[in-house]
Parts: structure tokens; sequence; C-alpha cells
């Protein structure tokens, strides 16, 4: 797989830190094409695109996980269907 690379990322959000300050953070960052807060098992959802598989895996480590209040998070890499 080669170009744009985009996946999904669910949140579970600490009850002490409201999970709207957690999302309008996350959507200032680069790379987050749509963050949304969720009802359910997880807290929210983030999608993002980027160039190189190991940027999602550096975005997910470096930036979402340091963020206050992410307990937990479940990366979704979407497949390119050509290859299915």
């Amino acid at each position: 797989m080669s170009g744009t690379y985009e996946a999904y990322i669910l949140l579970k959000v600490s009850r002490d830190i409201p999970t709207r300050g957690v999302v309008n953070e996350i959507r200032r960052l680069p790379h987050v094409e749509e963050a949304e807060i969720l009802f359910g098992d997880y807290d929210a959802i983030v999608k993002i695109k980027a160039e190189k598989v190991h940027e999602i895996e550096n975005f997910v480590i470096d930036k979402i996980t340091s963020i206050e209040g992410v307990e937990r998070t479940m990366t979704m890499l979407c497949v390119d269907e050509e290859i299915i």
C-alpha cells in the first residue's frame, strides 16, 4: 500500500476529565480529519490520515496517549480495497 493511509482511533476517557475537552484538543492536532464524542463502550472516535503507517503509530503514541484523560486507545487501520 502506498499513498495516504487512514485510521480510526477509539478512545476511552477518564471520568475525571471532560470528554469534550479531550476531543477539542485532538481536533487541533495535525493529521486529524474528524474527532467526535461517542456513547457506548468508547467515549470518542478520531479519523486520521498520514503518508506513512509509522506516522499513525507515532501519532497515537506521542500525541493521543499524552493527552490528559486518555486511558485507552484502539487503532484500526483502513485497508486498501484493491488488496482484499
